[in-house]
């Protein structure tokens, strides 16, 4: 009898687990599915108009994966004109591009956000975009709503594949579709009243629906927890350290140590020309780089050490544990890797004179000669690192990729310290903000005069938008310069205008009840023809000093290659904007202004060849007593030519300045000149040419200080 009750309450215990596991499932299942968009119910449409749908679904399927495709190459944005890339300093904007001049530009998900001469108290910043529309107006979402609205009609191509078949197409409404990305995929819901007449017959055809099965949120959120390890760990500055300490020794075929010091006959000791360390360092960065994995992903390996690697144990001791970032998730189906390519120039400093990188010594010629020569080199280094999380299996199998750039920052050969981390992601509410409605539109009348900076007189098809946190209103286009209409209220917002080819207008604007008048004048982006002379510095014979002679700037050589950039100080409410040319000799270059306060960058090489030739330099003989005890010594320095030529450019010159342009100096102007110091080595007869010529390159921006109104840019 009591066996029998015990078999049935077994029974009945396992009833009630698997009942209560079963309900816990369907509860978690829902819930997981409480935060996405409600999937439509489309109505089935007769046979005659399916094809229509068809072709929606078509458009809107071709649409969906070509900006998914956009966002994933650009690290989440399908216009990357908002972002400032500097392709001379890939380290001085907010992205980069991933080949020279072509692109596509790839956001930063984490950098320095102040100048790179910074080294405290720096401000660091991210151009993470949100991934949802209720998270602010350069969500991931709100793009692909705008990028698949926008072209859905030029690729319906006016209906004409279905009006072949005889039928008419009237349109009732405008398309509006939007995107939403779902826990498996991103599927888009599309609106757009038609009216088809097919065989006599009449229907009505509105709604559309895709569905792409791309897991973008786990790619996003696995991209967050990269970013956030990187910031708390340092893995980047961590793997820059380890490689320095492998790959640096007193040896000028390495990289120059942190730390060293040797003792012996009297000797000048190693040297290293600073732009051949930047070059050995790069190279070590683009092999070396892609050694660095995450954990938990399905391409992760254990990197064993190669067969006949001196010590394998400390080998995979360092690969394994310094270039390795720990997840706390997991992710059987994605990949990551990371790259740094060698056209995307690092940030670079090093404690020396000027392009000449010695020991410092003391000799004792007196008794025993001998030299001490103690090595001490701090780095400043910061550069980009691309990071691919690639799906191989979605798209038909050709696969989804997503970067991303972060960026590596060290100082004084250290680390910098930040405890920023991004915020996690934020799940979509439930219902969609209505602060857009038209019926939202409760202020007074707002009237608003946009003015052409060109001639001052109104500029038409101008975009008027207002921004109140996350919400991002489009409330029409100017005509005439004027537009006139009620706002949704809202304190501290923002009224934005734009137009292609103009600086983007941003101002403060609350509304209330009470009507308001805003008048502004919308500047274009105007281009000027830009070039440059030289005052060069030079020296008359081998040991005399160098010295600006010139007063009249020079036209340049040549082969010289100027890139100059003009990086806006915008203020919180304007866009940034950089404006970058270069310029061959003395060839014109093309350079985009638009009116502001600017700090100008000029950094300028010769592409010729210059030999530094090896210099025969003697110590003097040690004698005791009239006897010689340490006889004459003679070497070269350097010990073979130091060259530069076309692949390995002689760093020429150069200026870093600030500048105010007020509309006034640019209206009706069309060319602009700059000004810099170089030092003029090719003015130099070879034979007195010496190594320590070298240090006057660090001295341009001495010469640029002592004289700045010399480098004024005339505007003409």
């Amino acid at each position: 009898m009591k066996k029998g009750q015990i078999t049935v309450f077994i029974i009945i215990g396992i009833i009630l687990l698997f009942a209560i596991g079963t309900a816990i499932y369907i509860y978690q299942s829902r819930a997981g599915k409480e935060y996405e968009a409600a999937r439509p119910a489309i109505e089935k449409l007769p046979q005659q108009v399916q094809p229509l749908r068809d072709l929606m679904d078509s458009c809107i399927l071709q649409l969906g994966t070509d900006g998914l495709k956009k966002i994933g190459d650009s690290g989440g944005y399908i216009d990357t004109k908002q972002l400032l890339v500097n392709p001379a300093s890939p380290t001085d904007g907010d992205a980069v591009e991933l080949s020279p001049g072509a692109g596509p530009s790839i956001a930063y998900w984490w950098y320095m956000k102040s100048n790179n001469k910074c080294d405290k108290d720096c401000l660091f910043d991210t151009k993470r975009p949100p991934l949802y529309r209720s998270e602010g107006s350069t969500s991931i979402e709100t793009q692909l709503d705008k990028y698949v609205t926008e072209n859905l009609k030029n690729c319906l191509g006016d209906f004409e594949t279905f009006r072949q078949k005889g039928c008419t197409v009237q349109e009732l409404g405008t398309p509006q579709v939007t995107a939403n990305v779902a826990e498996e995929d991103v599927f888009f819901v599309g609106k757009y009243p038609l009216r088809a007449v097919c065989e006599g017959q009449t229907f009505d055809v509105q709604d559309a629906y895709v569905s792409i099965p791309l897991n973008l949120r786990e790619i996003y959120e696995l991209a967050t927890e990269i970013v956030n390890l990187e910031t708390q760990q340092r893995i980047l500055e961590q793997a820059t350290k380890t490689l320095m300490a492998t790959y640096s020794e007193i040896d000028s075929s390495k990289l120059p140590p942190s730390r060293g010091f040797e003792i012996g006959p009297p000797s000048p000791g190693q040297y290293w020309i600073k732009l051949e360390v930047l070059k050995k360092l790069k190279e070590i960065l683009v092999m070396y780089i892609p050694l660095i994995q995450t954990s938990s992903v399905r391409n992760y390996n254990y990197l064993a050490a190669p067969a006949g690697t001196r010590d394998p144990e400390l080998y995979e001791m360092l690969y394994n544990r310094q270039f390795f970032i720990p997840l706390n998730t997991t992710h059987p189906e994605l990949e990551a890797r990371f790259s740094y390519l060698d056209w995307w120039e690092p940030y670079f400093d090093l404690n020396c004179n000027g392009q000449l990188c010695q020991a410092d010594s003391a000799s004792n010629f007196k008794l025993l000669p001998f030299s001490i020569n103690r090595y001490n080199f701090a780095y400043d280094l910061s550069y980009p690192v691309m990071v691919e999380i690639r799906n191989p299996d979605t798209f038909n199998r050709q696969g989804y990729s997503f970067k991303f750039m972060l960026e590596e920052n060290m100082r004084n050969s250290e680390s910098f310290a930040t405890d920023t981390k991004l915020p996690p992601t934020i799940e979509p509410p439930k219902t969609p903000s209505i602060f857009c409605d038209p019926i939202q539109r409760t202020s007074g009348n707002i009237s608003i005069f946009a003015k052409d900076g060109y001639n001052l007189q109104g500029l038409d098809e101008a975009t008027v938008s207002y921004i109140c946190g996350n919400n991002n209103c489009n409330l029409g286009l100017t005509k005439d310069g004027k537009f006139a209409s009620k706002f949704p209220r809202c304190i501290g917002g923002t009224l934005r205008i734009t137009k292609q080819g103009y600086a983007s207008y941003s101002a403060p604007l609350d509304v209330l009840e009470d009507p308001l008048s805003v008048s502004l004048i919308l500047e274009p982006i105007r281009t000027f023809n830009a070039t440059i002379k030289n005052y060069p510095i030079t020296k008359a014979g081998k040991w005399e000093q160098w010295s600006f002679i010139e007063t009249i700037p020079q036209r340049p050589p040549e082969n010289q290659s100027a890139t100059i950039m003009l990086t806006k100080n915008a203020t919180p409410y304007e866009e940034s904007f950089v404006a970058v040319t270069e310029i061959k000799g003395a060839n014109i270059g093309q350079l985009a202004l638009v009116p502001g306060h600017y700090a100008v960058r000029i950094m300028s090489f010769l592409k010729e060849n210059i030999s530094i030739p090896p210099d025969r330099r003697c110590t003097q003989p040690s004698k005791i007593a009239g006897m010689t005890i340490v006889s004459k010594e003679c070497y070269f320095v350097p010990e073979t030519p130091i060259t530069f030529n076309e692949t390995s450019p002689f760093p020429y010159g150069g200026a870093e300045y600030e500048i105010t342009i007020t509309p006034d100096v640019l209206r009706g102007k069309t060319q602009i000149e700059f000004k810099q110091f170089i030092t003029a080595i090719e003015k130099v007869k070879e034979s007195n040419r010496i190594v320590e010529d070298l240090g006057e390159i660090g001295k341009i921006s001495m010469y640029a200080e002592a004289n700045k109104d010399r480098l004024q840019p005339v505007i003409t």
